[in-house]
């Protein structure tokens, strides 16, 4: 004969009250998947910006006057857009007192592709002086870029040797970066001279001014040296007339880090509300089972059963519940963000990047443990009161 353990009893009070037990088990779900989901979502987010600050590789970028958000977005995003400063800027600052490297990109925002389902940003690069997009190469480059051949970002579909077509030009993927979760992921780069091809093909009406022109300077300064003062030399070489603007690196770190911080706080904020109302909801419905099993609590007490081992039943009700419910919220939690990682990536507008392992299983970790325990709780105050009344007056009032 199988003997009639506590956990069995429980099971079977749970698969009785299929309603109320899924009612709860969903409650427990939907918490655990807003709080693995927003700690996932937070995780890629924090490691998207330690990306960004590791490799940013400019201290200063010089734009066109009022495109200093373009460049933000184009960096942090990939927005295409199209912009254009005079090339000869580029001479004028590698000459000022403090900078250790500068090199110019050109932007061009590419019709859709084949590639990809939306524009991308065509970035046309001085390979002879890029500092910033050679260190995320999975692969070192064999040879520099020439032609119609392109380096792609991790989005970007195209195996390399495959050719990709813009404005009707034909270019051969050479290489790939790696994730970088930010813009480099949804960007294409090319030679300058390809990029001013594709310009004067885009904007046949500029053909002119495309041909001496860049879009951005990126500056990497000296040791020691604050990128402020090669931002007031390039004024005093240019005088009142200069129409530029500059983004710091460090400035732009605290922006996205500010960002951040306040997407965590709305999503642990609202998984924290949900957690109280779930709290809640709970505590009625197990006041309520209560008054309703008050004499099957009764009849096991009858039948030999300890108050303590009544109160086990109750809690190992709550805690079987709580591990289904919790299960499934982590579970659908970990597809979404997998699954849709480009969509919320895009939807944030911050860098996001898959975080170290480490992080998964904290959050995982951390998530069950805050979902199993929810149920548990909540019927702690139900599973306290059982057998503070005479269990002869239960069994008649029950009659």
């Amino acid at each position: 004969m199988t003997p009639i353990t506590t956990l069995r009893i429980a099971a079977a009070n749970v698969s009785q009250k299929p309603l109320r037990s899924l009612s709860l088990a969903l409650i427990a779900a939907v918490f655990t998947f807003m709080l693995f989901s927003g700690s996932m979502i937070a995780a890629n987010l924090q490691a998207g910006i330690e990306s960004l600050s590791a490799r940013m590789g400019a201290d200063l970028l010089v734009v066109p006057q009022g495109e200093g958000k373009k460049i933000e977005s184009v960096i942090l995003r990939a927005e295409p857009s199209t912009f254009y400063l005079d090339a000869g800027l580029l001479d004028t600052v590698r000459k000022l007192p403090g900078v250790a490297q500068a090199s110019g990109q050109l932007f061009i925002s590419s019709l859709d592709a084949q590639c990809c389902s939306v524009k991308v940003q065509l970035i046309g690069i001085d390979e002879k002086t890029d500092f910033v997009v050679a260190p995320w190469l999975r692969k070192a480059a064999e040879k520099p870029l020439e032609g119609n051949e392109v380096i792609v970002g991790d989005y970007i579909f195209g195996d390399i040797g495959t050719e990709l077509t813009f404005y009707g030009q034909k270019f051969k993927i050479v290489g790939r970066l790696a994730a970088t979760g930010m813009g480099f992921d949804s960007s294409i780069f090319m030679t300058i001279d390809a990029a001013r091809k594709l310009g004067e093909i885009a904007s046949p009406d500029k053909k002119d001014e495309i041909a001496k022109s860049l879009s951005s300077i990126l500056v990497r300064v000296n040791p020691g040296v604050d990128p402020i003062t090669v931002s007031d030399g390039l004024f005093d070489e240019l005088g009142l007339g200069a129409n530029v603007n500059f983004v710091f690196a460090s400035n732009m770190m605290s922006d996205t880090s500010a960002k951040l911080q306040k997407i965590v706080a709305v999503m642990y904020s609202a998984a924290g509300g949900f957690w109280v109302i779930a709290a809640l909801i709970m505590l009625i419905v197990y006041f309520f089972a209560f008054s309703e099993r008050q004499r099957e609590f009764a009849t096991l007490r009858a039948l030999g059963a300890s108050r303590s081992r009544v109160i086990r039943i109750v809690m190992s009700e709550a805690f079987m519940i709580s591990t289904a419910g919790s299960a499934a919220g982590v579970l659908i939690g970990a597809i979404a963000v997998t699954s849709f990682s480009t969509a919320i990536s895009r939807a944030i507008g911050l860098p996001y990047l898959a975080p170290a392992p480490e992080a998964w299983v904290f959050a995982l970790i951390a998530s069950l443990a805050a979902g199993i325990a929810t149920v548990p709780l909540a019927a702690l105050p139900t599973a306290w009161r059982i057998g503070k009344r005479d269990i002869y007056t239960t069994l008649r009032e029950g009659d």
